[in-house]
């Protein structure tokens, strides 16, 4: 498996949740699922990789940062899935996730570290409200990998 083949890496890995009602309640534990796996991929501890979870819906909430130490373990971090995700709101705004990863998550200040490749990790079903404003410039700021073309 191609992710296996990456799970030495040392990441800050970033991740986006779509928190929305169009995602489904039958659908939280497949999502809660496989993003535990996902993150159970990789080394999460101090030297090791590191991960910071958002959830959007009308608004964006950053859970935690790189720099949080309660979060430096595999455990901990599947723990911070399971509680977090929990209920779904409306509406999806893309905008808005963006904005936070790019001005809170993916900031020195919130632990991205300098030599360490940044990736980041958005689950949503594509689909954002008409009043979302424009954010490719957010994206395009962010310098991020994409995890599946990610090589260490």
């Amino acid at each position: 498996m191609f992710l296996s083949e990456i799970s030495k890496c040392k990441l800050n890995l970033g991740l986006l949740i779509d928190t929305t009602r169009s995602i489904k309640y039958t659908n939280l534990p497949k999502l809660r699922e496989a993003l535990s796996s996902l993150v159970n991929q990789f080394d999460i501890s101090p030297k090791g990789t590191h991960v910071s979870l958002e959830t959007f819906d009308r608004t964006s909430t950053l859970h935690n940062t790189f720099n949080d130490s309660r979060y430096y373990s595999n455990k901990a971090v599947d723990d911070l899935i399971n509680n977090r995700l929990q209920r779904l709101n409306q509406p999806t705004r893309l905008d808005k996730a963006f904005r936070t990863a790019k001005n809170l998550m993916f900031t020195e200040g919130s632990g991205q570290r300098t030599g360490v490749r940044s990736a980041m990790v958005l689950f949503t079903d594509g689909k954002s409200h008409p009043d979302t404003e424009n954010f490719l410039l957010d994206i395009v700021t962010l310098k991020v990998s994409s995890l599946l073309s990610m090589f260490c």
